[in-house]
C-alpha cells in the first residue's frame, strides 16, 4: 500500500525532481514548447521553495516502493466551506500506479475534514490527460478560465462537491 506523508522544505530536492520530470516528459507532449523550456531547474527550485513555505498550504507526498516520493499534492481552505487543490504532480516514471488517485482523494478528505463542502482547482486547458484524470475523479469544469502572466497559457477551473 502507498504510504502518504506530509511534505515540507526538507523534501525540496525530491519535489523539484518530480516537478521537472513532469514538465520535461509529460508536459512536453501537451503544452507549448516555449512554456516547457522556460521551466529551468533554478526556476523550479525557487517556485517550490516559495510553495512549500507558503502559510496555510499543506502538502502530502506519496512514497513509492523504494521509499522515495513518487508524487505530491497541495491543498488549503480558501474560504469557509471552500477548499483548493494545488500542484498535483506524479513522477512520469510512477504514473499509472494509483499515486495520483490516492493523493487527490487524501487532499479531498483533508479538506472535507476541515469543513470544505466544495473544492476547486486549476488545470492547463491544453492538458487533456490531466483534465480527464480529474473528470474520472468526479471533478467538472466550472466555466472559469484564467491566464496567469508567469505561464502565458490558459487554465480552466474545475470544481467538485465533497
Amino acid at each position: 500500500m502507498t504510504r502518504l506523508r506530509p511534505v515540507g522544505l526538507q523534501d525540496l530536492g525530491e519535489v523539484v525532481a518530480i516537478f521537472l520530470d513532469c514538465w520535461a516528459l509529460s508536459y512536453r507532449e501537451v503544452m507549448p514548447a516555449e512554456l516547457v523550456e522556460r521551466m529551468t531547474p533554478d526556476a523550479a527550485e525557487a517556485l517550490w521553495e516559495r510553495s512549500l513555505a507558503a502559510p496555510g498550504m499543506d502538502f502530502l507526498g506519496a512514497e513509492g516502493p523504494d521509499g522515495r516520493l513518487a508524487g505530491i499534492v497541495g491543498f488549503r481552505l480558501t474560504a469557509p466551506g471552500v477548499g483548493y487543490v494545488s500542484s498535483l504532480y506524479v513522477s512520469p516514471h510512477a504514473q499509472g500506479g494509483g499515486f495520483g488517485r490516492r493523493l487527490l482523494a487524501a487532499a479531498e478528505g483533508e479538506l472535507a475534514d476541515r469543513g470544505a463542502t466544495t473544492a476547486r482547482l486549476w488545470v492547463f486547458e491544453q492538458n487533456e490527460p490531466s483534465r480527464r484524470f480529474y473528470e474520472r475523479s468526479g471533478w467538472e469544469a466550472d466555466g472559469t478560465r484564467e491566464t496567469l502572466p508567469e505561464w502565458g497559457v490558459p487554465q480552466i477551473g474545475m470544481a467538485k462537491r465533497l
